[in-house]
């Protein structure tokens, strides 16, 4: 009896390990090719980076750099210091296209365009895939992400059971102190990395999703980098058009459209309103979605990624199903261009 109880265990660890590798296989395949970056046509959108001081009118992205007309040398670096208020004022007759020399910047260049609020609003389970790879039957919730915004090429802690999100994160142009009057938002291209460990070790599942564990395991420090474009449409509905890749190590573990989303950005806002009272859980106390009551202008809204994360229920048992010291993950937007991360040593 006990030669056969013994060996039922060893067929169900078999199972279960064998399981464990079969949900961690990628549900997209392909490799990295040559990247091809396309910039919005400026009928559709305009994109700005930011090369050291100077705000650049983005004309043309190279696969190793930009080239456009340096904003700051024209209305003076004093002006287009604050993006936020340089493109809500902007008045594009005053751009000066076809007269300005167009300049060239390598990407290494590049820094944060602006400065993002803290924290970010976050939107989780926002595609139907993704909510259906980690068995959740709920529908999209809102959370805080507490990681400080980074740049595009900032290395990211390793830690045990790390795990990357692709996401398309918008930033309105003014303070939202309604749902029902919203301005117009920028985009840019984001990767919300992710404390698988933490986020399980803090989760209630008696709780409704998103009020514990979420907080917690999505707050780790240098997790929230973000690209060195940015994209302020003519439409709300331009987002809609962006299609997002992500790959570790040139392998693609990510590949969706935003015409995906469950709730779109107007409903997250919504709903970030209705919860701004909520209490969300941390080790350290409880955080509330709007601190201030309202959204502050440039503040990250994360709408939300869509299948093919790393984490799994029945992989969670072992490290070897995550990221590792040294992996690369890029990832990449239509019009948006690029993050390259790479994870730290332990």
């Amino acid at each position: 009896m006990l030669r056969i109880a013994l060996v039922a265990l060893v067929a169900l660890a078999l199972v279960f390990i064998c399981s464990s590798y079969y949900v961690s296989r990628p549900v997209v395949e392909g490799t990295l090719g040559e990247f091809r970056p396309v910039i919005a046509d400026r009928a559709d959108a305009l994109t700005f980076a930011r090369a050291g001081k100077d705000l650049i009118l983005v004309t043309a992205h190279e696969v190793d750099g930009i080239t456009g007309i340096n904003l700051s040398k024209h209305f003076g670096s004093e002006v287009t210091a604050d993006f936020i208020a340089f493109a809500s004022s902007l008045d594009e007759t005053a751009l000066p296209i076809g007269e300005a020399t167009l300049e060239s910047y390598p990407l290494d260049a590049l820094v944060m365009p602006l400065s993002y609020p803290y924290p970010s609003i976050a939107a989780g389970t926002n595609f139907k895939e993704h909510a259906e790879e980690v068995y959740s039957d709920e529908p999209p919730f809102l959370f805080p992400k507490l990681s400080a915004a980074g740049a595009w090429n900032d290395e990211v802690p390793f830690l045990s059971r790390l795990d990357f999100e692709a996401e398309l994160c918008m930033f309105p142009l003014a303070d939202i102190d309604s749902p029902a009057a919203l301005p117009a938002f920028g985009l840019v291209l984001c990767n919300d990395f992710t404390d698988r460990l933490t986020l399980i070790k803090e989760i209630d599942l008696g709780q409704p999703l998103g009020l514990t564990g979420f907080a917690s395991g999505k707050g780790c420090d240098q997790c929230l980098p973000t690209g060195y474009l940015v994209v302020i449409p003519r439409s709300a509905d331009f987002y809609l058009s962006i299609q997002l890749s992500l790959y570790v190590n040139d392998d693609l573990r990510q590949a969706f459209n935003m015409r995906e989303v469950i709730m779109p950005i107007e409903e997250i806002i919504a709903g970030a309103f209705r919860n701004s009272g909520t209490e969300y859980r941390t080790s350290d106390g409880a955080v509330q979605l709007l601190p201030s009551g309202h959204i502050p202008k440039g503040s990250l809204i994360l709408t939300g990624t869509a299948a093919g994360v790393l984490f799994k229920p029945l992989n969670f048992w072992h490290q070897g199903f995550y990221l590792q010291p040294g992996d690369v993950v890029r990832t990449e937007a239509t019009y948006l261009g690029y993050l390259s991360n790479t994870v730290g040593e332990e």
